[in-house]
């Protein structure tokens, strides 16, 4: 198998260069793509000494052939930062990625391959980049309100002094005030989803959409994402509202409806699951939950109640992307 695919790639106008332990690269200047092919046994230490000489290629893909399948476990053995790998499954004929990604070029072209057909050299240019966009927008309309309250007077890191100048300003924006709601200002619990208490609530928010939001996004879609991120952030304000006579804002339930959401996305596909993404976000879920439960001012039920939700609205909404891929 692997000896074909190499052919065929050579006959693809691909250069190809041998490397050490039967390891093979291949380079495509017109692309700038290079992919590097081997065998599981053989893993090398660092990929980088065989990358660095290309300087013209700024896309590079790993190929892994795994012919006596593949464990989980496999993939914590081996570590390589920056570099994306992909482990074919020969018996079972699944391919993993690692890190998690839904490029469909790479799959596409070793379907062709295995069937000694030659990839086109324009075909990459058909395939369009995924762009989370959503997510970008979400953490724009963020900053912005954020920056709104500053200029209307929030203080930027909360004390004592600014207590009293600073709740007028989050109420003002919308922040999730029972009383208020039952007034029947409803529309905070929408509202208080994008105000944030200080540029360190706002930072570590804005951190966590920034990782978890693309993948996300590009796993169930950029409608699906948008609808799941606002169901969670109003989950999370109803559930705090219910159990909370707190003042309250954040995007905090709205993030934990998309780590709700990206958990069950990956506990359904199997493949996913096992490169470790299902139990890294198990342990960042239980992590941050336990922080919650011992810092004084997190609001707990908010978290709680964007997961449920987002959990929900996943298991519930059309299923309309796939990450594992079948040669």
């Amino acid at each position: 198998m692997l000896e074909q695919i190499i052919n065929t790639l050579g006959q693809s106008g691909w250069t190809l260069a041998s490397l050490d332990g039967n390891w093979v690269s291949a380079t495509h200047e017109l692309q700038k793509r290079g992919l590097i092919l081997g065998n599981f046994n053989e893993l090398p230490h660092d990929f980088r000494q065989w990358i660095n000489p290309y300087n013209r290629i700024s896309k590079w893909d790993v190929i892994v052939f795994c012919p006596e399948g593949l464990d989980s476990s496999d993939f914590k053995q081996h570590h390589y930062p920056d570099i994306q790998l992909w482990y074919w499954d020969i018996r079972l004929g699944n391919l993993f990625p690692f890190p998690p990604t839904n490029d469909p070029l790479i799959p596409q072209w070793l379907k062709q391959l295995a069937s000694g057909n030659l990839i086109s050299q324009r075909q990459e240019s058909h395939t369009k980049a995924f762009k989370p966009f959503v997510s970008y927008a979400l953490i724009g309309i963020n900053l912005i309100v954020f920056l709104l309250m500053v200029f209307a007077g929030l203080s930027l890191f909360p004390n004592e002094i600014s207590r009293s100048t600073d709740q007028r300003v989050l109420i003002a924006f919308g922040a999730k005030v029972n009383s208020l709601i039952q007034n029947g200002e409803v529309w905070r619990f929408l509202t208080s989803t994008f105000i944030h208490i200080g540029i360190i609530h706002l930072a570590f928010n804005l951190y966590a959409l920034r990782a978890l939001g693309p993948l996300t996004e590009e796993s169930l879609g950029h409608r699906q994402f948008f609808v799941i991120y606002i169901l969670s952030g109003l989950g999370g304000s109803i559930a705090s509202y219910i159990f909370s006579t707190a003042l309250s804002a954040g995007a905090s339930g709205a993030i934990f409806g998309l780590l709700g959401a990206l958990l069950y996305y990956s506990y359904k596909r199997p493949a996913l699951w096992k490169t470790g993404l299902g139990m890294n976000l198990v342990v960042v879920i239980l992590v941050n939950f336990g922080f919650g439960l011992i810092q004084p001012g997190i609001d707990n039920f908010a978290h709680l109640g964007g997961f449920i939700i987002g959990t929900i609205s996943c298991v519930l909404l059309p299923k309309n992307r796939k990450v594992t891929k079948n040669i």
